[in-house]
């Protein structure tokens, strides 16, 4: 007789590999796409105006060496902005006075308020590209951003970011992070639910901007509130796969952890913002199917959570029973015939063709954007990026959703630890 242990576990991994197969799919589907846009991009016929926005406060030195960095792009029509928030180091104002580069001064702090007061009073270009203080780009990223915006409807095109110069752990487990994330958001941008538009070397239509209402600068997630706001204004957020960016990530689980308990209820926040337009909206129909299959994805992670504390309790409690009773002699006789591979059963053969597709899925995209297979780093990585770093981000969305905060006088009040 199937037990509850057994039947919440199957239905988990089902629903997992039902989840994994489609985006194997899907993948497979918009391949030569990316492939055909990835040799287009670099075709423009006009070159519209575009600002270098880079919104900065503590960076210091890193500062001079993206200003550097984007100084070397092939785009013949653009001008670089550097906006300080009113507590921005002596050493990071120093690194902002470069030739060639526009300095303005915000009278206070906060990323989404300085970047509004810059575009407000000193940025008349077509279009926008925000770049973070301690981003690098491609030469040819403006460019193939640009591309995008012959379409109308094209609010905004975000790159592919890739993590800089990984050295520890917590940062080559980001950096398969980072490049799964790169197919996942080409994805999602076809089905209509790309909200995410990063710091990293993201560009906006400045005009479609101004008409929604510019950045929320009481969101602290405003990369991800613009980007839902976007969508159900009835406008559209792609992505491009060949532009590549390269940002600094965090080189601590303590700092990743603080970071990510930021973003993620910052999802939850704007979702909980936008939950009435984003399922009524006429102007984006498909953001209904994006929206369900995102929160699917995540709610997953919390019954994996639980269902792997539920299995590690039931399978200590007799392992504590026979270390205190019996010999050691016992213990491994007693769990020898469980260890078979002769006890194969319909759960285990799902959980291991989970796997399998798992990591096909991972090779698959890697070579993909053109990542270079190395064998046995790769291998690894992967298993790392597909165990403990997997159950790290799903405890952290459960965390996130218990910290997000409460509803006082009809409003969502954040609380003080999640912020930078």
């Amino acid at each position: 007789m199937l037990s509850l242990s057994d039947l919440f576990t199957s239905s988990i991994v089902f629903v997992l590999l039902v989840l994994s197969l489609f985006w194997i799919f899907y993948f497979f589907d918009i391949n030569h796409e990316i492939k055909k846009e990835g040799e287009n991009e670099l075709k423009l016929k006009e070159f519209p105006s575009v600002a270098v926005l880079i919104p900065t406060i503590y960076e210091g030195k890193r500062l001079r060496d993206t200003i550097e960095n984007v100084k070397q792009t092939i785009y013949p029509n653009y001008k670089i902005y550097v906006v300080l928030n009113k507590s921005s180091t002596k050493e990071t104002i120093k690194a902002a006075y470069t030739k060639g580069v526009k300095v303005i001064k915000a009278p206070f702090d906060g990323k989404a308020r300085v970047m509004n007061y810059a575009i407000k009073n000193y940025i008349n270009e077509k279009l926008l590209l925000v770049l973070d203080a301690d981003t690098f780009i491609e030469k040819d990223l403006v460019t193939r951003l640009v591309y995008h915006f012959k379409n109308k409807k094209v609010a905004a095109v975000v790159s592919s970011v890739k993590v800089y110069k990984p050295k520890k752990v917590v940062e080559y487990l980001q950096y398969y992070e980072y490049l799964l994330s790169i197919l996942a958001r080409k994805a999602l941008s076809k089905i209509g639910g790309l909200v995410i538009i990063h710091g990293a070397g993201s560009m906006f239509n400045i005009e479609i901007l101004k008409k929604i209402g510019y950045f929320d600068d009481s969101n602290y997630t405003e990369d991800m509130e613009i980007g839902m706001r976007i969508l159900t204004s009835g406008y559209k957020v792609e992505s491009s796969v060949k532009a590549l960016s390269y940002t600094v990530t965090p080189n601590t689980f303590r700092k990743l952890f603080k970071q990510r308990v930021r973003w993620f209820s910052g999802f939850f926040f704007n979702i909980l913002k936008y939950r009435k337009t984003a399922l009524d909206s006429k102007k984006n129909e498909i953001w209904k199917i994006a929206l369900p299959f995102m929160l699917t994805s995540i709610f997953l992670s919390f019954f994996v959570i639980i269902g792997i504390a539920y299995t590690v309790i039931v399978f200590l409690l007799p392992v504590y029973s026979i270390i205190s009773n019996t010999s050691i002699t016992f213990f491994i006789s007693y769990f020898t015939p469980h260890l078979s591979i002769l006890s194969l059963n319909a759960r285990i053969f799902l959980e291991i063709t989970g796997a399998a597709i798992g990591i096909f899925s991972i090779i698959y995209s890697l070579t993909t954007i053109d990542h270079k297979f190395k064998v046995v780093k790769d291998f690894f990585g992967i298993l790392g990026y597909m165990t403990f770093y997997s159950f790290f981000l799903s405890f952290i969305w459960l965390y996130s959703l218990s910290v997000l905060g409460k509803f006082k006088a009809g409003k969502l009040i954040w609380l003080p630890n999640i912020s930078d």
